[in-house]
């Protein structure tokens, strides 16, 4: 009785995952946004940065208040035209932006590059609302590159806003 029991419980646990538009069981985890369209995505931002406690950040970080501002071409599916959109940095140096945003969820992964053949970069994560703000987490380095500022692994609580 109990290895039935067993499988009656899997088998609705499983259903419901199926059925369910959140990836996460149990609705914990997941991207957690409403969906935006491409025009909504698509345009002027400004990203501000707070250093998070805890992180190796050595001098030559960006300060607390730093802004980043960026222009973003999104693509139908949601993914940026890698050739009309970049990043600035707070010294004005412009540099190539690659990434995605989720129409779905708002979902959002860019990867702010330092050029071409630098080795550099930066990844900021979050979560792109349709009334033109975002919040997430920029992590410089990206995954598998050299860091665009200071040295060790930094993070930063981002705040941004569409012009």
């Amino acid at each position: 009785m109990r290895p039935i029991a067993l499988a009656l419980t899997l088998l609705v646990l499983t259903a419901g995952c199926e059925t369910s538009s959140d990836p996460f069981l149990f609705g914990i985890g997941g991207s957690g946004g409403a969906a935006i369209t491409q025009a909504q995505a698509t345009g002027d931002w400004s990203f501000t940065v707070t250093k998070t406690n805890g992180t190796s950040c050595s001098t030559g970080a960006l300060a607390d208040g730093s802004v980043l501002t960026a222009h973003l071409d999104v693509g139908t599916d949601g993914t940026l035209n890698s050739s009309t959109s970049s990043w600035r940095s707070s010294s004005g140096i412009v540099f190539p932006l690659a990434g995605a945003v989720g129409l779905s969820d708002g979902h959002t992964d860019l990867h702010l590059s330092g050029g071409s053949g630098s080795g550099t970069g930066m990844e900021l994560i979050g979560t792109t609302s349709s009334g033109g703000t975002f919040t997430g987490t920029l992590t410089d380095p990206d995954p598998g590159l050299f860091p665009m500022f200071g040295s060790g692994v930094c993070q930063y609580t981002t705040a941004g806003a569409k012009a």
